[in-house]
């Protein structure tokens, strides 16, 4: 009931205003819209309201599509604007204008024609009242733009979430490249299976009717070496293992749920490994995914899958694993302990290899 009252003895100024304010910030008007409001009794009084409100910095006045439209802004921003100089004022509205995409401070001054000394104490004192803010611009690294505080500057002018104040953030790339890496490698492979008791005796059983049927050619090895003592020594290259021990192996071929530039975005969006005022978008990960693609990290599983690239690891004694080699030594004789002796004729061969034999049932 006070609402109404209030309304009721507002002024017709006030009236009109409050009309426009009951739409979002950002609605454009046009005349037509304040005549549908009936607020003014002719064409004659609305034209006098608008340059009330207009006056009173309530409405600032734009074209559109070669109309003049109008938006209003909020009585705190009006407030702030009535309390600024000729000149601020003017300097305001220029970067008004620029909106998204700042504006040059040369530009800035030859648009207003105020001189260099007015210019930068203006700048100054609208940067302490939080109504505008300085930008560093991507494609002008060197030029010095304002925006107003409030807005978000365009991707092609600051470089996106991949930089920071105009500079390439390398220390963001890395982190959300490692976490990428690590994410889709989870996802990538599936350790293998432990086997049964029955499988490990048959396997037992088969290595040792393959040694006891391997002829023993004289010259193949010298005469203190055992072959059985050479393949039990441990192979020079691992495949990586998994939580419980066992070997991580591939999905099989008709697998088609590997990660994608969604899923993975979605992931780093609910991990909050990154910061929401990042702004990180799909596009921007493509980006970060292709060079990680080129790097040889990651590698494309039809159209829009990714799966981590892994290299063998490397067993050296008493110093540190490193990851070295490439998908290839997954196969046995990528990492063979004995393939110095692996010929058609020899003790060891690819027709009767148990490393070949057990690889393929794990794969």
């Amino acid at each position: 009931m006070a609402s109404s009252s209030n309304t009721m003895f507002a002024s017709k100024k006030d009236q009109l205003y409050e009309k426009c304010a009951e739409s979002p910030l950002d609605t454009i008007f046009y005349q037509r819209d304040f005549n549908d409001m009936h607020v003014a009794e002719d064409g004659h009084s609305l034209m006098v309201l608008i340059q009330q409100l207009l006056d009173a910095h309530l409405l600032q006045v734009m074209t559109w599509d070669g109309q003049q439209c109008y938006k209003i802004r909020s009585r705190d921003e009006a407030a702030k604007l009535k309390s600024m100089t000729p000149d601020e004022r003017l300097i305001f509205a220029a970067i008004d204008n620029a909106q998204i995409n700042g504006i040059w401070t040369r530009t800035l001054r030859a648009k207003t024609g105020v001189s260099q000394t007015i210019m930068t104490k203006c700048l100054k004192t609208l940067e302490t009242k939080g109504l505008i803010k300085p930008i560093s611009s991507v494609k002008y690294p060197s030029r010095k733009l304002y925006m107003l505080a409030q807005l978000t500057p365009a991707e092609d002018i600051v470089g996106g979430p991949w930089h920071q104040d105009g500079e390439l953030d390398v220390d963001l790339i890395e982190a959300v490249s490692e976490i990428v890496v690590r994410y889709v490698e989870s996802e990538s492979w599936v350790e293998m299976k432990a086997p049964s008791k029955a499988v490990i005796a048959r396997k037992k059983a088969e290595v040792l009717a393959a040694k006891a049927a391997r002829p023993q050619p004289p010259n193949t090895v010298n005469s203190n070496d055992n072959i059985a003592d050479i393949e039990t020594e441990p192979p020079i290259f691992r495949p990586p293992l998994g939580p419980h021990g066992r070997p991580l192996i591939p999905h099989p071929p008709t697998f088609k749920h590997y990660p994608t530039c969604v899923s993975i975005l979605n992931y780093i969006k609910r991990s909050g490994v990154i910061n929401e005022n990042v702004g990180l978008q799909e596009p921007d990960l493509q980006m970060l995914l292709d060079d990680l693609v080129f790097d040889g990290k990651l590698e494309r599983m039809g159209a829009t899958g990714y799966r981590s690239v892994r290299g063998a690891v490397a067993r050296s004694d008493g110093m540190p694993e490193v990851e070295v080699g490439n998908g290839f030594s997954q196969a046995p004789c990528g990492r063979c302990p004995v393939f110095a002796l692996c010929d058609e004729a020899g003790p060891v061969n690819a027709r009767t290899c148990v490393y070949f034999r057990e690889w393929l049932r794990g794969a």
